[in-house]
């Protein structure tokens, strides 16, 4: 025994250290590979085989002619749970990654074939990796390890996974682009300029109506180059204040003379400037938020010059025209408002957008043109439905990044916390629920109440009209040895949770598909909601190292099942 340790010690003296792969590369039988032995392996493999146990940076090495596999600690993470780890060590390139041997081969080869090195950058390579695929994103290189004939005995792999980075950037681009929609149907003028030539970044219709402009005579160009009448009257300087101290301003009744039709025409607005910044806390632009009053200015200025003839007429509009002032006040200060949502923090400008236009709803609802009141409406659908949308991702994201709290659970307590928070949907529609006497679990409580939340809202959502929603809710337990699901383990025993009800119901071919991010079965006008309170309850399955299984049909009702490995 003691000579198979030392020889084993001594095959391996070049490869000390190396924490758990090197473990791993020291304890593993190379003689069932192609490599070998290691006290035959030549000294490029060795040598490269220590670089890699030896650094930080995530490292994977194919070698020889089946592309026997190494990697190192760092590299181990990107393998997941669940996955090819351990088993991907000493196991050829072809068999390991079957799923994305038609993307990466044509690499290896070209590196193998004495090409040149390759390099990649957040590229999606999906991978099979925590029990399930996965959509990955890599930067990475492949280069050539010259053995001791001058030839390519492997390929040496360094990586890095940007799967958080990409999907971070992602998420950023959708918000961006969602502001920006709220912005181009905004009824009031807005546009954001950057930098010190005051670039026309964004201009929506009704600053491109104002300026009377198509969006390709203005967009990405120099504010006084797309407006050159503009300039000498001041706006330079109000600009270059507020990007150098980012101090607001705030203008009322302001005259500008504008080319419209072909012709100078002196025209009125109110304006905000406000300043935005940059990450690093720096004014990188100004955002405008304008409304155009030359008509409501002119017929005041009109009165006034006729005074003496129109006394009467002015006696008479008197009182129209304090009541026009004070809702101009207010609508300069709602301005106000909806341009310090749009440049504070960008996950509140819904709500205050949808706050600021409701205002400018009640407070002008007199003036506004049926074509201005559609878009209102349009706008406010819209964000409140945005609203909704971004509440479910919030929730879908904590449930997402949860952090493993794993407690006993009293689901009586749950229920009841529950059905007090919807109270009031339980009292209108008359729905009576019925329990077991539920046993403790253990779980994650605030996901299992959302759990419950969610299911029970649904079913009170789409019951019937002629008929009170009627819920039951039962606990019990599977072993999975003796039911067919094949998504759960063998030969474990789950809770199992039920929710019926006597509500619309739906095809069984919807069973799948209702699970699914924004999948809904029912316009948006016949029932309310966001068609993400299904995906949550699966996520929080899945938390749990369970799953959601639902049986319905139409008219009669609908069952879900939740199977709890906790």
């Amino acid at each position: 025994m003691k000579t198979i340790l030392a020889g084993k010690e001594l095959a391996f003296s070049f490869l000390p250290g190396g924490g758990e792969m090197g473990e791993r590369i020291r304890n593993f039988d190379w003689n069932y590979t192609s490599v070998g032995s290691p006290e035959h392996w030549p000294q490029s493999l060795r040598t490269t085989l220590s670089i890699i146990l030896n650094t930080r940076s995530p490292m994977f090495l194919w070698w020889g002619k089946d592309l026997i596999q190494f990697y190192n600690d760092a590299y181990r993470p990107s393998l997941g749970n669940n996955g090819k780890h351990p088993y991907a060590l000493g196991q050829s390139g072809e068999d390991c990654w079957p799923e994305i041997w038609t993307i990466i081969k044509p690499l290896i080869d070209q590196v193998l074939a004495g090409g040149e090195a390759t390099w990649s950058e957040d590229q999606l390579i999906p991978i099979y990796r925590n029990g399930k695929m996965e959509d990955v994103y890599w930067t990475f290189g492949y280069s050539a390890v010259i053995d001791e004939n001058g030839k390519v005995g492997g390929v040496l792999v360094v990586c890095s996974e940007t799967t958080a980075k990409v999907k971070n950037f992602q998420a950023l681009q959708s918000k961006e682009e969602t502001l920006q929609n709220i912005f181009s149907q905004a009824p009031v003028a807005i546009a954001i300029f950057r930098g010190p030539s005051f670039i026309i970044d964004f201009a929506n219709e009704k600053v491109l109506e104002y300026w009377a402009r198509t969006y390709e005579e203005v967009i990405n160009k120099p504010l006084f180059e797309a407006l050159p009448e503009a300039a000498g009257q001041g706006f330079e300087e109000l600009l270059t204040h507020v990007m150098a101290t980012g101090e607001k301003y705030i203008a009322k009744e302001h005259s500008i003379n504008l080319n419209r039709n072909g012709k100078l025409e002196k025209t009125y607005i109110n304006f905000l400037y406000e300043p935005y910044y940059n990450l690093h806390g720096t004014v990188r632009g100004v955002l405008v938020v304008a409304n155009e009053i030359t008509d409501t200015v002119s017929s005041r200025k009109a009165l006034e010059e006729n005074a003496d003839q129109l006394e009467r007429s002015v006696r008479e509009r008197t009182t129209e025209l304090r009541k026009a002032n004070v809702e101009l006040e207010k609508t300069n200060n709602q301005l106000k408002e909806f341009a310090y949502a749009a440049s504070h923090d960008l996950q509140e400008p819904l709500r205050k957008i949808t706050t600021f236009i409701n205002m400018i709803t009640e407070v002008e609802k007199g003036d506004l043109t049926d074509k201005s009141k559609i878009i209102f409406k349009k706008v406010i659908s819209a964000s409140e439905r945005m609203n909704l949308l971004i509440g479910d991702l919030f929730v879908l994201s904590q449930i997402s990044n949860y952090d493993h709290s794993i407690e006993e659970i009293d689901l009586n307590v749950v229920l009841e916390r529950v059905t007090e928070e919807l109270s009031m949907e339980i009292e209108q529609s008359g729905a009576i629920i019925h329990k077991d006497n539920f046993s403790a679990i253990r779980g994650i409580t605030r996901q299992m109440q959302q759990l419950f939340q969610n299911l029970i809202s649904n079913a009170i959502k789409y019951s019937k009209k002629e008929e009170a929603p009627v819920i039951y809710i039962k606990q019990g337990s599977v072993k999975t040895n003796d039911q067919p699901f094949d998504d759960l383990e063998p030969f474990t025993t789950y809770n199992k949770i039920s929710f019926l009800d006597n509500g619309i119901g739906f095809s069984q071919e919807y069973s799948q598909k209702i699970f699914q991010m924004f999948y809904r079965l029912h316009g948006k006008s016949e029932y309310s909601g966001t068609g993400i309170g299904l995906a949550i309850c699966k996520r929080i399955a899945e938390n749990h190292k369970g799953i959601i299984k639902v049986e319905s049909e139409e008219g009669i009702g609908s069952r879900f099942d939740v199977y709890l490995k906790y």
